[in-house]
């Protein structure tokens, strides 16, 4: 990210979601290298030496990792001209990030652990949240998995998991919707089908959505 460097809080950023995995790699390299005291140490468990030497193999796949989710930022920012950046860059200390999502004017920055994702606003579509029930031998819930789902024009759905599907998915709309009228949100039986097969149909409901919120704007419903 050094090019970056120029773009001050999105670098920022950028580091900060590094750094879970920067400090594993670290620790499981510490821990491997302190191995190496404990055969010194005669009361010291050999089960756990071992096991700390074990670390360097955990250290090796962080240490393989981070290039990968470095260059995988790097792809994320290419669609991207330096204007944008800079757009951006000045935006962010002004964005409120909700779970780790922000949104500017030109992009949806998410911040989650392992690089950053911008999504570009200009190809933004469809918004809606997804819960998934995992369940145990197919019938006893464990726990629920919610997701947001950004469907761009480019036919491509990224998916980001959230913690609080109302709260979270409230106030993207809300954000979205300060830079884009005709975006469409929810989700309804048949839609993907729509998105998958009629790509048009669906931009075409973006615009009757836009349309619907300036005359609620101009009568000043809310």
């Amino acid at each position: 990210m050094k090019e970056y460097k120029v773009y001050e809080h999105l670098y920022r950023l950028y580091r900060r979601s590094m750094r879970p995995f920067k400090i594993v790699c670290f620790i499981s390299l510490a821990l491997f290298i302190l191995s190496f005291a404990t055969f010194f140490l005669d009361s010291f468990p050999f089960g756990l030496t071992m096991l700390m030497m074990l670390m360097i193999f955990a250290a090796i796949m962080f240490a393989i990792l981070l290039p990968v989710l470095h260059a995988r930022t790097k792809k994320n920012l290419k669609p991207f001209s330096p204007q944008q950046l800079r757009m951006i860059n000045n935006e962010i200390p002004e964005c409120a990030a909700y779970d780790g999502i922000l949104v500017t004017s030109q992009a949806v920055i998410v911040t989650k652990t392992g690089g950053l994702q911008l999504l570009p606003m200009s190809t933004m579509l469809w918004v809606y949240p997804s819960v998934t029930v995992h369940k145990f031998q197919g019938f006893i819930p464990l726990f629920k998995e919610t997701q947001l789902i950004f469907a761009g024009t480019d036919r491509k759905a990224r998916a980001f998991r959230i913690k609080s599907r109302g709260n979270a998915y409230q106030y993207i709309q809300d954000e979205l919707l300060r830079y884009r009228q005709d975006l469409v949100f929810g989700f309804e039986r048949g839609m993907e089908d729509i998105y998958r097969n009629d790509l048009n149909r669906m931009i075409a409901f973006g615009q009757e959505c836009a349309e619907k919120r300036r005359k609620q704007l101009a009568e000043g419903q809310p």
